[in-house]
């Protein structure tokens, strides 16, 4: 589990460094690993681990270009990368690699740009 974390977490900060070249991505969420099911339906053993990192550009904001720069960025890593078409200002990029998710978010009401990311589940 925690080289599955560490990967993920490496491959945020890697993609977020490419979006923004010039500024520093920020982990803002790693608690480890966590049993999603738990307290709904029991499954003691399942983990996962999430991890969401930041950046963004505060003097040029330009979340369409964001977004397909990180699926870019993805692709040349080798991840599957689609961008979805942008809905109410909500611009995003779904991305998968071997039982990896990454989701890219980008606002246009906001500069800040928002990788999250979940490795397989472990049983």
């Amino acid at each position: 589990m925690t080289g599955d974390r560490e990967f993920l977490r490496s491959e945020l900060l890697a993609v977020a460094e490419a979006v923004v070249p010039d500024q520093r991505p920020v982990v803002t969420h790693d608690p480890g690993p966590v049993n999603p099911g738990v307290l709904f339906d029991g499954r003691g053993t399942a983990t996962v681990c999430r991890v969401t990192v930041e950046t963004g550009d505060p003097r040029s904001p330009d979340p369409a270009a964001a977004v397909d720069a990180a699926a870019a960025a993805l692709r040349a890593r080798g991840w599957t990368a689609d961008v979805v078409p942008p809905e109410s200002g909500h611009y995003r990029v779904a991305a998968a690699r071997d039982g990896f998710e990454v989701a890219v978010h980008a606002w246009s009401a906001d500069w800040r740009i928002t990788f999250t990311g979940e490795t397989p589940v472990v049983s």
